[in-house]
């Protein structure tokens, strides 16, 4: 470990924070992996930054990060709230550096404390490094595999204690961390409005103005909204495209060895670029692989897609039909790709028709995750609706792959294709 040279702390201004319920909660767990699950405004992020200011003060030397899946989404939220309300609190004599005015790397507190920030759409950069504190803000957008490689980064040593520790909004009961949490892996804390000294008094025990206004929105809200964001509850959505799906049935390993492989591909830019390898053998479909990455280049994107190709001598890629200048970047480079068809109603019903014989790898926790959340507008399983615009990018990877894949039999079912000329030629 490298020596840090610790010059004296200014004396602060008088802070007083008083955390309550999970947010004080967070400080007295030093267990390897935390999460801080509860209702929208329940002040988590406030806490969870406090948490990390405070040891960085009480650390000499430590060394933490506060991240999320994409750092461009961190800067707009949590270190706003880190800079004007946790540093805006008292006279820290904490600088910040690299980056921009707006968007700093990191922040260096006088006794030699360093606190960067960071996103896992830039992978390198956060896993070069080893921390004491690792923060994870919007912790259910990570996958699983995310949320192991950084306990691996956690080991600074200047502290007592290591830990990568989050917060979250609940999602549905087969996410990765609620399971996580359930299997006594990570230690899960429940946090609830009265927590936020904004929304309720605890001296009268009544609602602030602010917070009868806010509670009254969320009271509005109805559902797994509802539940999820004023209950606090993990609830699986109402109206999913899938109903049949479960990770109990559908995901699994299995050996594909000498099976055919194509890859779908549906195009992002700030979204997602979802990258499916998909192996298929008579009736059999199974998802073995996913790239699933936000704010890549086109060359990036290529890359990745050309690496999924060669790497399991794939037949075709089936790429989103609004991507022309991909396909002519992939045809370029001597890959046969082709535009999928994107019938989404005649996709879903491919896709529902298959789900039988559908299994998916588990480390594909996005496409998992998104065939929990897809779901129709206002809770409705009704086929004449169009679902909602929302995780639905490995969605669309996997029904332009089945689409290439099946073709009507008839009413009551499809066909197969198991001939790789017949398929590159759909």
């Amino acid at each position: 470990m490298v020596a840090v040279a610790v010059q004296p702390t200014p004396a602060p201004t008088t802070v007083r924070y008083h955390p309550r319920g999970a947010s004080a909660d967070l400080f007295r767990h030093h267990e390897p992996e935390v999460i801080v699950s509860g209702p929208a405004g329940t002040g988590k992020t406030y806490g969870a930054l406090w948490r990390l200011h405070l040891a960085a003060l009480k650390y000499p030397g430590m060394r933490g990060i506060m991240l999320r899946k994409v750092q461009e989404d961190l800067t707009a939220s949590a270190l706003v709230t880190y800079q004007e309300r946790v540093l805006g609190a008292g006279n820290f004599g904490v600088r910040a550096y690299g980056g921009s005015k707006l968007t700093p790397a990191a922040f260096q507190y006088p006794n030699g404390s360093t606190l960067l920030i960071g996103g896992l759409d830039k992978p390198d950069k956060v896993m070069s490094r080893e921390y004491d504190l690792i923060y994870v803000n919007e912790a259910t957008e990570i996958t699983e595999e995310d949320w192991e490689k950084l306990t691996t980064r956690a080991r600074w040593g200047v502290m007592p204690y290591q830990q990568v520790y989050g917060d979250c909004n609940p999602q549905g009961p087969g996410h990765w961390l609620y399971k996580r949490a359930k299997a006594e892996k990570t230690t899960m804390l429940f946090s609830v409005h009265e927590d936020n000294p904004e929304l309720f008094d605890p001296a009268t025990k009544r609602w602030t103005a602010k917070g009868e206004a806010y509670i009254a929105k969320l009271d509005a809200l109805t559902g797994f909204r509802r539940d999820r964001l004023r209950l606090g509850i993990w609830r699986a959505a109402e109206g999913v495209v899938y109903p049949a799906f479960s990770r109990e049935t559908h995901v699994r390993e299995v050996n594909t060895g000498g099976w055919p492989t194509i890859i779908g591909l549906d195009l992002g830019t700030r979204n997602p670029t979802a990258i499916l390898t998909i192996h298929y053998s008579g009736d059999r479909i199974h998802v073995g692989r996913e790239h699933y990455e936000r704010g890549m280049s086109s060359d990036a994107i290529t890359d990745a897609a050309v690496d999924a190709y060669v790497g399991t001598g794939s037949d075709c890629i089936v790429v989103d039909p609004s991507a022309a200048g991909l396909i002519a970047s992939l045809q370029a480079r001597g890959i046969t790709a082709i535009k999928a068809d994107n019938d989404v109603k005649v996709g879903i019903s491919r896709v529902t028709s298959v789900l039988d014989d559908l299994t998916i790898d588990p480390s594909c926790e996005n496409l998992i995750t998104e065939f929990e959340s897809y779901r129709y507008p206002d809770g409705r399983r009704d086929n004449s609706d169009i679902p909602v615009k929302e995780h639905d990018h490995a969605m669309d990877a996997l029904r332009y792959a089945v689409m290439a894949l099946t073709t009507p039999l008839d009413e009551s079912g499809v066909v197969y294709y198991d001939d790789p000329v017949v398929v590159s030629r759909y």
